[in-house]
């Protein structure tokens, strides 16, 4: 079993690159809050782990050449935050599933299977192999595993 920061960690670099990708060329502060949910400083003023966690995978991220900002806005975000042109053609990429859910459940559960239905025209099918968007299936399904895969396959170099 992973460490629990090092799956925070994932999680956190997925919904980085996915606020990222949304708005592509454009742009924007990107908030912890949005990263690693809404915390409240203890009487010390300082955040929980998880918070403080989230402000580095947005550093990280900066320094490994994924993204690029102006300005850090004190612990809580990043302004004037875009994607590199690396993280653009990585999310871009289309490849087969990185992950397939070998116990799919129905959809009621919220477990995302992240392969194409062959059953879908070619395009839809080649949308779906776009990295991107088996990022996105892997946060919605909330899977550590598959959130993982898609997050290491994009930081392969």
């Amino acid at each position: 079993m992973a460490d629990i920061n090092i799956e925070n960690f994932y999680k956190h670099i997925a919904r980085i690159l996915s606020i990222l990708y949304v708005n592509f060329p454009t742009k924007r502060a990107i908030y912890v809050d949005e990263v690693a949910g809404i915390d409240q400083p203890d009487d010390y003023g300082l955040h929980s782990p998880e918070y403080t966690a989230g402000f580095y995978a947005l550093l990280w991220l900066a320094e490994e050449g994924y993204l690029r900002y102006s300005d850090a806005i004190r612990q809580d975000g990043i302004d004037q935050a875009i994607m590199t042109h690396k993280a653009f053609l990585r999310l871009t990429e289309i490849s087969d599933p990185v992950y397939i859910d070998p116990n799919p459940q129905p959809e009621g559960n919220k477990v995302v299977q992240l392969q194409p239905i062959e059953d879908y025209s070619p395009s839809i099918q080649e949308d779906g192999k776009l990295i991107i968007n088996q990022l996105r299936s892997a946060l919605r399904s909330k899977s550590s595993i598959a959130i993982t895969k898609a997050v290491t396959h994009i930081l392969r170099a």
